[in-house]
């Protein structure tokens, strides 16, 4: 088996592994991570914030899937270290990300400033997919360097045992 094949057999492993109450916190934080990309993208029809450009189909694939993995990376609590936080920050960059990628094209104030309206539509809206396909891409690398933290948290390596000190043989 090649080496990509190892490391989705490691990570559905680790997935499997987790205990009952990390599952249990996955649903309430993907829902609430969901809430907060599609409200304001207005994926979520409300009254506060409007489309002029209808989502297409890919928008609540990106949804559904960012959502899953924040769920997911969030619920898994690895004790609190650097690399942990690290994993925190990469996870909001990733969110972010995803809202960019499924939000109005046209709503965007950043992109109408940089290229206009024409410009959005034009070239912003057929790079949302892949935008979208990056955030997921770097949650899925998050995922994994999460579920190793934990595993690594929850079944420490030895000591090393090269600090004894070897008799010598004379």
């Amino acid at each position: 088996m090649g080496g990509w094949g190892r490391v989705r057999l490691h990570v559905m492993h680790d997935l499997l592994a987790l205990d009952r109450r990390t599952w249990l916190r996955v649903v309430p934080i993907a829902i609430l991570a969901g809430v907060v990309i599609a409200v304001p993208s207005d994926l979520i029809d409300n009254p506060l914030f409007g489309r002029p450009i209808e989502p297409k189909p890919i928008d609540f694939v990106i949804l559904v899937g960012t959502s899953m993995l924040i769920g997911l990376i969030l619920a898994i609590r690895p004790p609190r270290t650097d690399e942990a936080e690290r994993q925190e920050t990469r996870t909001m960059v990733g969110g972010f990300v995803s809202f960019l990628a499924v939000g109005c094209p046209v709503c965007n104030q950043v992109v109408v400033a940089l290229v206009g309206t024409s410009g959005a539509l034009g070239w912003w809206a057929p790079v949302q997919p892949v935008v979208g396909l990056a955030a997921i891409g770097l949650l899925l690398y998050t995922l994994r360097l999460r579920l190793t933290t934990y595993r690594l948290a929850a079944c420490p390596l030895p000591r090393s045992t090269s600090s004894r000190t070897v008799p010598s043989g004379s």
